[in-house]
């Protein structure tokens, strides 16, 4: 079984709109893109289109995608964090405050 290869993208320019001008060394592959207002990407030259390309900035770091069947359990089991939490408290307080259930039955 052939393994997919994996590119590293790096961000070469940043331009004065906004926009990122991507490119993987290894085969090429050149993008443009757009955050703001609404992503958008453009593809300047392909490279290999066959290859997962992955990337980061800021210290962020974006990996190629993972497809899992909807089975999955690692899906299904998400991280609970208690309410109790005392990082939370002014989330909380504030949500109570709020009153969503009254917005969400009020005549508008």
């Amino acid at each position: 079984m052939n393994e997919q290869q994996q590119h590293e993208m790096t961000l070469e320019k940043t331009h004065p709109s906004g926009t990122e001008e991507w490119n993987c060394p290894t085969c090429g592959r050149r993008l443009l893109v757009d955050w703001k207002p609404k992503f958008k990407k453009t593809v300047l030259k392909i490279g290999d289109e066959y290859a997962m390309h992955s990337g980061g900035k800021g210290g962020l770091r974006m990996g190629p995608m993972k497809i899992m069947s909807g089975n999955d359990t690692a899906l299904q089991e998400e991280p609970e964090m208690p309410i109790e939490d005392t990082r939370l408290a002014p989330w909380v307080k504030w949500l109570e405050e709020v009153g969503f259930e009254s917005l969400w039955n009020s005549n508008v």
